[in-house]
């Protein structure tokens, strides 16, 4: 169903509330029939013909539905009906502030590259004088937030225990008011994981593409750990990192000669998409400015052509990540984000070629070093993540290719795996990446964003080529030495082999080379923890407790203590409580959760320091 204005979390909340307990259970069956129901758009909100003789009627406010009496059904049981009930289910949730809290908090998917907040441009005039949420934190949080951080735990428990396969209208309407109560007592972080968690199962029930259970697995273990920590009296760590903010500072910047590096495209989970160009000043420093808002892939391969929204130098940001730009009366984050506030003056100017300064010196530093500060970038939250710190800027030369994968190797003899940064179809990625696996023998700089879960792994980002005889790329003057990958479209007259017979034709790419070993693209043992951890997620309690037990691959490859929680969760899944006559009590489910949450902890540690150690033997 298309076409519906989008509706509060509270409402949705106040709306399953006011339905007997009988109906509840028939919810999700109501939501499925309503997605054929027509929608008719009206100035003030949407009418929604369920019969002949049966209409809902949502009024809007500012094009939100803001009060529960302002979704009103013409059947005899409403307001408490299920008809009602079906079409606000169905209705996008509005999450403007959710998305804010989201650009200002650590994503806990490390693939993802930027947080969809980051299309919240600041406010005119704000300055270093608008201080973030969050700062001067007390030493503990208040009693207000214990109880917060406490319902968003008991609803992410139960979302565990459901696993995908039954988390219906009626859990993901429980977390997201338990989002709006977290919001509301300052715990930014915990509820923008939250959010996406809430979104992530409905793209899951819905079988929608940008679906991903990987995904879905780290947003929730960000929930759980986060609010479990907050409950507690004392929690462990800084509480202000653990409350994440609400706005992120932008301060004056005195004048600014920046130089185009890449645009990458960016596609979200949580609904949001367009673009990111780095740049970098003359001391290398990189910024960043970003244009993203509700939409999808599509919105992404559009918006490269969109203007750059930071002065009036009228670029758009295919153009600048290949020009320059000078900018006054700017403002920007501390992570090197950059304003567009109505001050702001920028105009065009020259850009420089990868080879030459100060571009040249971001590829000059020594790879241990560029991998250290990579590593070490993806586990800070984003209002404390430099701009850029997880690219690693490499010279490599191609050994070949397998699927969507090439094989490179570095001056030093590192051999690394490029991946696809992006699988939508809508994207270039995956194409150009094929036709890369075909130059065989080419010397090309890089552009690459740090795999932390997979060995010595980059997702390729943007490609130039190296000035050389022999095997490589020859780019169009226009695209001034590199080629985004993710808009940019490689083709195979590019390819410089030396030998005609080798490029194969433009509608069909050459068959993987035999001789080119197989890309390993991560630990088997770890692997196979991953895809237990995820198991729960998809599945619940249920499928763990009738999992057959895998400790011993893990004790084989000296995870012992990998082993020794993979026990442990087994046996709180089995685990079921009976009185003196007998018979099952409730289980609440907390020790379940919390052995999930250790082993998804312990797993995502083990798989980075494999990771990172495949980097530097």
């Amino acid at each position: 169903m298309t076409g519906l204005p989008p509706v509060t979390a509270p409402v949705l909340a106040e709306a399953l509330e006011a339905l007997p307990a009988r109906l509840r259970r028939k919810v999700d069956d109501a939501v499925a029939r309503a997605a054929g129901w027509p929608v008719t758009g009206t100035d003030g909100g949407a009418t929604v013909r369920v019969d002949e003789a049966t209409t809902v009627t949502l009024v809007t406010a500012d094009g939100v539905v803001r009060r529960a009496a302002d979704a009103r059904c013409s059947c005899l049981l409403a307001p408490n009906c299920l008809h009602r009930m079906a079409v606000l289910a169905l209705a996008p949730v509005d999450d403007a502030a959710a998305m804010n809290d989201a650009a200002r908090v650590d994503d806990a998917a490390a693939g993802r590259p930027v947080d969809p907040a980051c299309a919240t441009e600041p406010p005119a005039g704000v300055t270093g004088d608008a201080v973030a949420e969050g700062a001067g934190s007390p030493p503990a949080p208040t009693e207000r937030q214990r109880a917060a951080a406490d319902g968003l735990w008991q609803v992410g428990v139960a979302v565990l225990g459901a696993g995908i396969v039954g988390c219906g209208v009626v859990l993901r309407t429980a977390l997201l008011r338990a989002v709006h109560e977290a919001r509301a007592n300052g715990l930014h972080r915990a509820a923008a994981a939250g959010t996406r968690v809430a979104a992530g199962l409905r793209a899951a029930r819905e079988g929608e593409p940008q679906h991903r259970l990987a995904d879905l697995t780290d947003d929730l273990r960000e929930l759980l750990a986060v609010s479990r920590r907050l409950r507690g009296e004392t929690p462990a760590g800084d509480l202000g990192a653990l409350l994440g903010t609400a706005r992120r500072t932008y301060d004056p910047q005195a004048g600014l000669r920046l130089y185009g590096l890449c645009t990458v495209p960016v596609v979200a989970d949580s609904g949001y998409a367009g673009v990111v160009t780095y740049l970098a000043d003359r001391d290398g420093r990189l910024w960043t400015v970003a244009d993203l808002a509700p939409g999808d892939a599509g919105r992404a391969a559009g918006a490269g052509d969109a203007t750059v929204a930071v002065g009036e130098s009228g670029l758009s940001h295919r153009q600048l990540t290949r020009a320059g730009l000078v900018v006054s009366g700017g403002t920007a984050s501390e992570s090197g984000q950059l304003g567009a506030g109505r001050a702001v003056r920028a105009a065009r100017a020259a850009g420089v070629g990868w080879a030459e300064e100060p571009l040249a010196g971001l590829w000059a530093q020594p790879l241990p070093d560029q991998v250290r500060r990579a590593f070490g970038a993806v586990t800070l939250p984003l209002p404390e993540r430099p701009a850029g710190a997880d690219l690693l800027f490499l010279t490599v030369r191609v050994l070949g290719g397998h699927d969507h994968t090439v094989l490179v190797d570095t001056a030093d003899g590192a051999v690394l795996t490029l991946t696809v940064a992006d699988e939508h179809a809508a994207l270039p990625h995956r194409a150009n990446l094929r036709l890369l696996g075909q130059a065989v023998g080419a010397r090309l700089r890089l552009v690459g964003r740090l795999d932390p879960t997979r060995r010595a792994t980059v997702q390729a980002l943007a490609v130039g080529p190296v000035d050389d005889d022999g095997p490589g790329l020859t780019l169009p003057a226009s695209w001034a030495g590199h080629a985004d990958l993710g808009y940019d479209r490689l083709h195979t007259s590019q390819l410089r082999t030396g030998d005609a017979a080798a490029v194969p034709p433009p509608d069909r790419l050459a068959a993987p080379d035999p001789a080119v070993p197989r890309p390993r693209l991560g630990d088997p043992a770890l692997e196979s923890l991953r895809r237990q951890v995820e198991r729960v997620v998809s599945g619940g309690r249920a499928i763990q407790a009738l999992a057959d037990p895998t400790e011993r691959k893990l004790r084989l490859a000296r995870l012992d203590l990998g082993a020794h929680l993979l026990a442990a969760m087994g046996s709180a899944a089995r685990a079921r409580p009976r009185d003196a006559f007998g018979r099952l009590t409730d289980d609440d489910g907390q020790a379940f959760a919390a052995s999930w949450l250790a082993l998804a902890v312990y797993e995502e540690a083990a798989a980075r320091a494999s990771a990172e150690a495949s980097w530097l033997p």
